[in-house]
């Protein structure tokens, strides 16, 4: 059964974890590193999938903030991994519902910048005296100037140097960078969420099948909670699309990734559950059927001896018959 697991590709794997719950005993007897493999893979997937996604997003808005950019924004200058704004910019587009702040001050307090970050509602950037940070609904990562601009030998940049290596990169480029940047920020962050949630699911499993009065060890629990988020996962990908592309949003959207899970959890214990049954059941006939089969000859021994007795006292009647209509010879006398 292990040799044939380790031949399923990644994408059976996930054909199988959503539609095929009848198969997930195939997992159990695995090695843990590969359900480990598993959900390297599908957080990449779900990171793939989230970074693609607001690339094109912030790609529109970076087009139309270019635009922005040249005619209205404020002078500003970087030098020495450090940003510094004319004035104090805070800029709400409708249409994107987006905001953009700067404050480059020497100092911001952790009060003003959690104002900042409040007045974000869906999605927005704020720019502070060396770093961005970029919020989207829930998350929030920040990219030091540094690491961006030092990678194409900017040491020195103004607004109008910046309009011209925008021109120089295109668009394209700037597209190709943010998304290596999203992606991988993206991924690691999603490590840690989705393997929280695995924790939770392994806990869960492992107290179901108590319930179910199946002894199963913490491994058994862990393979089967990793195959039962799998769809939970998918639908975060959708969802996190719908979200970025149409700006659709649901507070109860946790509420299902869990549910989700936790229903997957529970059927397949219950399959699993029902498979012990079935086996009992049909141990139960095997072990009757030898019984019979044992029994069987044993009371064919049990016949077998009376029948040769039968035939001996027969015998002996007749040789007793024989001997009574003998006349006596005068021998006897």
């Amino acid at each position: 059964m292990e040799n044939q697991t380790k031949k399923i590709g990644f994408f059976s794997r996930v054909k199988i974890a959503v539609t095929k719950l009848e198969n997930y005993g195939m997992f159990l007897e695995e090695k843990s590193s590969i359900a480990i493999k598993y959900f390297f893979l599908i957080v990449l997937c779900l990171a793939f999938v989230m970074a693609l996604v607001e690339t094109y997003t912030v790609m529109q808005m970076v087009s139309k903030g270019y635009e922005y950019m040249k005619s209205e924004l404020p002078d500003f200058s970087y030098a020495d991994g450090n940003l510094k704004f004319t004035q104090e910019v805070k800029a709400y587009d409708e249409e994107y519902d987006f905001y953009m702040i700067t404050d480059t001050a020497d100092e911001v307090s952790q009060e003003k910048l959690q104002e900042y970050k409040n007045d974000v509602k869906s999605m927005g950037i704020i720019f502070l005296k060396d770093k961005v940070i970029y919020k989207a609904g829930g998350s929030e990562a920040e990219y030091h100037y540094r690491d961006f601009v030092e990678q194409y030998g900017l040491e020195n940049l103004d607004k109008g140097k910046l309009i011209e290596e925008i021109d120089k990169i295109g668009l394209v480029g700037i597209a190709v960078t943010l998304f290596m940047m999203l992606i991988f920020s993206v991924y690691i962050f999603q490590i840690v969420n989705v393997f929280m949630d695995w924790m939770i699911m392994c806990i869960f499993a492992f107290v179901t099948a108590r319930i179910f009065r199946i002894s199963i060890q913490m491994r058994h629990a862990w393979n089967i909670s990793i195959y039962a988020l799998t769809l939970s996962i998918i639908l975060s990908m959708v969802y996190h699309a719908a979200y970025y592309l149409t700006g659709f949003y649901t507070e109860y959207f946790r509420v299902v990734y869990l549910l989700v899970a936790y229903v997957y959890v529970v059927a397949v214990i219950s399959m699993i559950k029902s498979d012990l049954i079935r086996q009992q059941i049909e141990v139960a006939k095997i072990v009757e059927t030898q019984k019979q089969m044992q029994e069987e000859p044993e009371e064919k021994r049990q016949e077998n001896p009376d029948q040769p007795e039968k035939k001996k006292n027969k015998k002996d009647e007749e040789n007793k018959e024989d001997t009574i209509d003998e006349e006596p010879d005068g021998s006897e006398i």
